[in-house]
């Protein structure tokens, strides 16, 4: 379990990296829309496609790289009243057989997500904002990465569930 301790420190600064490029994101984004809002209150004039490149380039920057980090901290829903009425056995063979689906599911939408990105890298989409085509496909790539993190997430609850005895959905406790 200690070897799995340090691996999991490697992949937890990989999500704190998400969560700063998340973070920063955010900021700019917020910088973003307050310049636009004072160049449209002041000088009656705004930046030419800023919603465009609000919503194509910082909202997916400002999601997809955290999202590994949120799923592992445990603030999204999961079934832990239910299964809080369970004895331990049964507990860790239905969180065995959820993280199980999930990977499943997951390993899905990273495929679909892939492919759909390679196919916009092929085409090379981009979206029009100020007259001009500004690329698109380079953050579809963000998708699949950030699911795909999310399944390195679940093996290693998968493995702490099969090591240790009280099961969880988390691979570290708080």
């Amino acid at each position: 379990m200690r070897s799995a301790l340090k691996i999991y420190r490697v992949f937890e600064w990989i999500k704190l990296i998400g969560i700063w490029i998340s973070g920063i994101s955010l900021f700019g984004m917020m910088m973003f829309i307050v310049v636009d809002v004072v160049l449209r209150n002041v000088l009656s004039d705004s930046i030419n496609g800023g919603f465009e490149f609000v919503q194509n380039y910082f909202m997916p920057l400002a999601v997809f790289p955290a999202l590994a980090y949120v799923y592992s901290s445990g603030v999204l829903p999961r079934m832990d009243l239910v299964l809080d009425k369970f004895s331990v056995p049964i507990k860790r063979i239905l969180i065995f057989i959820m993280v199980l689906l999930e990977i499943f599911i997951l390993g899905l939408i990273v495929q679909f997500t892939w492919e759909y990105a390679v196919s916009g890298l092929e085409r090379e989409m981009s979206f029009p904002a100020a007259g001009s085509l500004y690329p698109l496909y380079p953050l579809f790539f963000l998708i699949p990465l950030s699911f795909a993190l999310i399944i390195v997430e679940n093996l290693f609850i998968l493995f702490r569930n099969i090591i240790e005895r009280k099961p969880s959905f988390l691979f570290k406790e708080k």
